[in-house]
């Protein structure tokens, strides 16, 4: 419950920063799912024209 207290000051005391934390795990996040959707896309690509 420490770990729970400490984060929700550390919160409130710093709006700002947690918004910039927020939109880069969102960035991060994103960039992982469009690297995926690309990784995915030409593999699929790859396997129809092999046949």
């Amino acid at each position: 419950m420490v770990i729970v207290d400490t984060l929700v000051d550390a919160v409130a005391a710093n709006p700002a920063l947690t918004v910039i934390l927020v939109v880069l795990l969102a960035l991060v996040f994103g960039g992982y799912i469009f690297l995926r959707r690309i990784v995915v896309n030409v593999a699929e690509g790859y396997d129809q024209g092999k046949q």
